[in-house]
């Protein structure tokens, strides 16, 4: 079970979160004991012992003491002792690739023909997690979260290139970490660190004077502001004694298909 958030961070806490400050307002509902060697601001902050239905609710209204606070995404996932789960909160980027092919004659001028290729790149949120159950209901999780963004666009060096509308391949930044986290069934671990500048250009201009050449700039404005966001991850590993619908998934069972599910419907078309 995890909750992954993206804070905006205020301009005082350019320098991330101020986990200290949160550690110490334990009566304020949010408490970190640390796990194992991990040292605050390491990424790994530690777990959160007896946690409640509302802690994760608790805690992100806490975070907006430090910025503008977004839930990306709270997925829930039923993974197997021992193997990865994968997350992804992303967006596949598409661009293409151009290859040019010239064919010359000696009785006539060259011919270029271009074919293009569609590729895409995921750019954005991906974690996967790999848990190992012990029989006291201790979990090991092996945590591996990543963030990506679009840097720019690379031009083709290309000669043949340079007279047609190409973007480019994109050149694309990865943040990640990786650690493992000793964990009992039903805490949390909470995860920070992976920080991200945004650059944002803003442009104004007086339509058709702007247009005019060198006198142009004058009748201009841009506008360049940097924001700088924080990923803070909650996962709450649950250990299931009892797979089933009867069992530990009876929660689920309103939301899981039912006997009849592939059945055709009264009207002869298939659900």
């Amino acid at each position: 079970e995890t909750t992954i958030v993206e804070v905006r961070l205020n301009d005082q806490y350019r320098q991330g979160i101020n986990w200290s400050a949160l550690v110490k307002a334990g009566g304020k509902g949010f408490k970190l004991v640390q796990s194992g060697a991990t040292n605050f601001g390491n990424g790994v902050l530690g777990v959160i012992t007896n946690p409640t239905a509302a802690t994760i609710t608790n805690q992100v209204a806490l975070l907006e003491s430090f910025g503008n606070v977004k839930v990306l995404s709270s997925p829930k996932l039923s993974v197997l002792n021992n193997q990865t789960a994968m997350m992804r909160v992303v967006d596949n980027l598409v661009y293409f690739t151009v290859k040019a092919d010239t064919v010359t004659n000696q009785n006539a001028p060259a011919i270029t023909t271009y074919t293009t290729t569609p590729n895409t790149v995921p750019v954005g949120f991906t974690m996967s997690v790999t848990p190992q159950i012990s029989g006291s209901d201790v979990v090991l999780l092996n945590i591996k979260p990543s963030i990506s963004r679009l840097i720019q666009y690379v031009p083709d060096p290309n000669p043949n290139l340079l007279n047609i509308k190409y973007l480019g391949v994109p050149e694309i930044q990865t943040r990640e970490m990786e650690s493992v986290m000793r964990v009992e069934n039903n805490q949390i671990a909470v995860m920070g660190g992976l920080m991200q500048d945004r650059i944002n250009n803003l442009a104004d201009e007086v339509p058709g004077l702007s247009k005019i050449p060198v006198a142009g700039e004058l009748f201009k404005q841009r506008n360049e502001s940097t924001e700088k966001t924080e990923l803070v991850i909650f996962l709450r590993p649950v250990v299931i004694k009892n797979a089933s619908i009867e069992g530990d998934y009876s929660a689920f069972r309103e939301t899981l298909p039912d006997q009849d599910f592939f059945k055709e419907s009264a009207g002869g078309q298939p659900r």
